[in-house]
């Protein structure tokens, strides 16, 4: 019976990579609601409240101390766990892997280039231009 989730093949990097995501949409969320608490309830508010009704003490009591607001709480909290989360990627070194990616992608890019443009045999006129339109065509599409 599927109750908190089922278990899912999925790299560390990835799971790690897909946390931070969660978490910043998490604290960006949290910090909406926390932006539209009033200044003074994020710092006072009702922290119990017992209804008494037909017991012999009828009636409401409630208690307000000062103490967070459960939303700046959170807010606080999720913030904590994406620091720790964006640590742990970077420790990982996953940034550092994903520039070596694109790196040697660029690398092969400009291989397939060079290839294609040694197979058509361009006239020194052609050649010529290269420099100037193959830069200003890969900028277009980035």
């Amino acid at each position: 019976m599927k109750t908190y989730g089922l278990s899912i093949d999925v790299s560390p990097t990835d799971a790690l990579l897909e946390e931070v995501r969660w978490t910043a949409g998490h604290v960006a969320w949290l910090r909406a609601r926390v932006q539209e608490v009033e200044q003074d309830a994020l710092i006072w508010g009702r922290t119990k409240r017992e209804d008494h009704g037909a017991t012999e003490f009828p009636g409401i009591n409630e208690t307000e101390q000062a103490a967070p607001s459960v939303w700046l709480d959170l807010y606080q909290r999720e913030r904590k766990h994406l620091l720790d989360v964006c640590k742990a990627a970077i420790g990982a070194g996953i940034e550092e892997r994903r520039v070596r990616l694109a790196e040697s992608q660029g690398a092969l890019l400009a291989s397939v280039i060079r290839a294609i443009l040694d197979d058509l045999a361009l006239t020194p006129e052609q050649a010529a231009r290269v420099p100037d339109v193959v830069p200003r065509r890969l900028r277009a599409v980035a």
